[in-house]
């Protein structure tokens, strides 16, 4: 009897390690790029990504190329900085901050936690009022009808 061996071959060719880096220093290779293609990219122009270079949001390689990807990624990073920092921003957390200040305020005085100054005086001052009117009619109340002397004694104490 005659035995039949069959064997199966992958259609694709296995890579070898030095095919891998070729395609990973081709793909380094197109990501480097110059400040026109770079402007392109980043829907600006030349001029902006050479400002942005001398404010040192992008970097530029020694080579006076720019690597693609690290430079939008930072760009992105500067936008984002530049508007959370915006006036603009800044002036609307205020108002914020003022507004939820108030209604705090106003919730702590509809609870009855807080009350204004003016209303405390104003209590204050009613029951002072009070008790001065019934001080002054304490002699009269404490003293005999003819006893003039103790009546005058009471008046001096109060």
């Amino acid at each position: 009897m005659t035995e039949v061996v069959t064997t199966t071959h992958d259609a694709r060719p296995k890579r070898r390690n030095g095919a891998a880096q070729r395609d990973k220093a081709r793909m380094v290779a197109d990501d480097i790029v110059t400040a026109n293609p770079l402007a392109t990219h980043l829907g600006m122009t030349r001029q902006k990504v050479a400002r942005l270079t001398a404010e040192a949001v992008i970097e530029q390689r020694s080579d006076g190329c720019y690597d693609q990807t690290a430079s939008r990624l930072r760009y992105i990073k500067h936008l984002r900085a530049e508007h959370k920092w915006s006036p603009r921003t800044q002036a609307d957390a205020d108002h914020v901050k003022v507004k939820t200040e108030m209604l705090r305020l106003r919730l702590m005085e509809k609870k009855r936690e807080l009350v204004r100054q003016d209303e405390v005086n104003e209590l204050i001052d009613g029951i002072c009022g009070v008790v001065l009117t019934h001080l002054s009619s304490l002699p009269a109340r404490c003293a005999p009808r003819s006893d003039l002397a103790i009546r005058r004694s009471i008046e001096q104490v109060v």
